[in-house]
């Protein structure tokens, strides 16, 4: 799985949940979406905020949510 499949898939899977997401609610998925090291699931999603695929929740710290307005299942 490339990793474009990988961040394409763990997005699919977020919508899929909705809510606010975190390093920790990432690090539960199952792997290969979830992973045991936070750096890596911090990572995924950072790449997933500069895609524009999240929003940054305010006043929450490091908390994202999906950006409806890019497109997508709601």
């Amino acid at each position: 799985m490339t990793t474009a499949d990988l961040l394409t898939n763990l997005l699919a899977e977020m919508r899929a949940q909705g809510g606010i997401w975190t390093t920790r609610r990432v690090m539960t998925l199952p792997v290969p979406l979830g992973t045991t090291q936070r750096s890596i699931a911090r990572q995924r999603l950072g790449a997933l905020a500069d895609r524009g695929d999240l929003l940054i929740v305010p006043g929450r710290g490091r908390s994202y949510r999906v950006n409806q307005a890019k497109g997508g299942a709601r």
